[in-house]
């Protein structure tokens, strides 16, 4: 129930880009591919790293990969050696999500009171309307299509769609043609998904299978996935006094739901949202790159603007930082309309937690405290997990050389795949902003060659043992209505 209501019903999609002012620091040093912390790592240390693990590639993405976790590391190990308790750290960026949800949940509890019964008969008509239980066992054929694909192939793969579902609906075998043609893993299954209730597909796919009876074939569906030609081979219902329990909690958590939509909406819709010019694409850099810096007029440039407020790119990029890597991939590839309800959705927020604080709703200091200590020791852990903690010097070193050594130590067990990553997430945003680091994108494609200078001809290269980027990112999961 709380998911419904905080943080303005944000939809789960998508990841967001560019904007003004921003740029890399720059140094002096040619052959530095990463710095934290007064630290360096050198292109030719990086390369020396990398190319005795004949399983990682060297690619880029993976050069990046190295060096980002480079940095994470040395930067928690020099906090870590400077305050045990790591009460240094700076936990803002990594706890304001967490409080403003909670504001938000106190304003919903102060403002949302709805009655919830529901007559039996009530009951019962709302679940012939709904039909609840219905379920349907489809095939479908997936050609795969890219959002920026070019128009040339985009007119391709429209024909091609177009073709395949002139054919099955004229009683070719559908099976077959899954088999030969559908870029989805039910393709060796003659594209049978199986049964499947509402809510499990994104929502066009949904709607036209719903809307067919058993032996129908659908036009052609598009979703983010793709292009689609539906079948649908049975359809299935539970009955009433089945699903009578479980149909009421649902219906009147409905309810509950309602009363929240009307709520934002009234709250809202009154400020005017307007979603800038430029801002999708400027959204969308920053998803792509949220450890990029903002100049004074970059950060306070308005994405959204509403009658006494906007939504700042400095605001969007910390909540950027906040979002994993697969998410944050999913946003950089989603449509214009996505991004736009996002940036609405993040402006809602605002709004919402402005509101709570009117209503002096806010998390009182003791509960503050309480989650901050709570994070705090969660971070020490993964500072003890990672090895970090405790570093002592050897004869001769200074502490700065001990935590280069015990960092290089770890880089090396983690690439052979002898030790496993604790990431960071969020907090290493935190870490780069207090402590300094960053990694110079113009060092990675030397850092590349260097790789493959050292490596014998025709290395094997295959997965690696550290955690992948994801470059291309994931296509983004339906927009919903309810949670984040």
């Amino acid at each position: 129930m709380r998911k419904s209501f905080a943080l303005a019903l944000l939809p789960a999609v998508v990841a967001l880009g560019g904007c003004d002012g921003v740029g890399q620091a720059l140094t002096s040093h040619t052959d530095v591919l990463a710095r934290a912390a007064g630290h360096e790592l050198t292109v030719d240390r990086a390369a020396s790293l990398i190319a005795p693990q004949a399983a990682i590639p060297a690619q880029p993405e993976v050069v990046e990969a190295v060096a980002s976790l480079w940095v994470d590391y040395t930067l928690l190990a020099t906090a870590a050696n400077q305050d045990s308790t790591l009460a240094n750290v700076n936990l803002d960026l990594l706890l304001r999500p967490y409080i403003e949800q909670e504001v938000v949940w106190k304003l919903r509890e102060a403002v949302i009171s709805v009655d919830t019964a529901i007559s039996e008969d009530e009951l019962r008509q709302l679940f012939e309307q709904e039909q609840p239980g219905l379920q349907v066992r489809a095939r479908h054929i997936l050609l795969s299509l890219s959002p920026d694909a070019p128009q040339q192939v985009r007119d391709s793969v429209t024909r091609l769609a177009q073709d395949l579902q002139r054919r099955a609906a004229g009683g070719e075998d559908f099976a077959a043609l899954a088999r030969q043609y559908s870029a989805d893993g039910s393709a060796p299954q003659g594209g049978d998904l199986g049964f499947f209730g509402r809510g499990q597909m994104v929502q066009p796919f949904e709607e036209a299978a719903f809307a067919l009876e058993p032996g129908q074939v659908s036009d052609v569906v598009q979703t983010p996935f793709g292009l689609h030609i539906i079948k649908v081979e049975e359809r299935q219902t539970a009955s009433f006094e089945e699903m009578r329990d479980s149909f009421r909690a649902s219906a009147s958590q409905l309810k509950v739901q309602q009363a929240e939509e009307k709520y934002i909406t009234d709250l809202t819709e009154p400020r005017n949202i307007q979603v800038q010019p430029g801002a999708v694409e400027n959204a969308k850099e920053m998803a792509r790159n949220p450890a990029m810096s903002l100049s004074g007029r970059a950060a306070d440039r308005a994405l959204v603007r509403y009658d006494g407020g906007a939504l700042t790119a400095a605001e969007f990029l910390d909540v950027m930082r906040g979002w994993n890597p697969q998410n944050r991939g999913g946003l950089a590839q989603a449509t214009d309309e996505q991004i736009e309800q996002v940036l609405e959705g993040l402006s809602r927020n605002e709004i919402l937690i402005e509101e709570a604080r009117r209503q002096n709703l806010d998390m009182s200091a003791a509960e503050q405290d309480s989650l901050r200590l709570a994070a705090r020791m969660q971070l020490k852990r993964a500072a003890q997990e990672a090895g970090l903690v405790g570093i002592q010097p050897q004869d001769g070193e200074t502490m700065n050389q001990a935590i280069e050594r015990k960092v290089n130590t770890s880089m090396e067990a983690i690439l052979k795949g002898e030790q496993n990553v604790v990431p960071l997430g969020p907090l290493s945003f935190s870490l780069r902003q207090q402590f300094g680091g960053e990694v110079f994108n113009r060092a990675i494609d030397e850092t590349v060659s260097r790789v493959m200078a050292m490596r014998p001809p025709q290395a094997p290269q295959g997965l690696p043992g550290v955690p992948q980027p994801n470059p291309g990112g994931t296509t983004p999961p339906p927009a919903t209505t309810t949670g984040q």
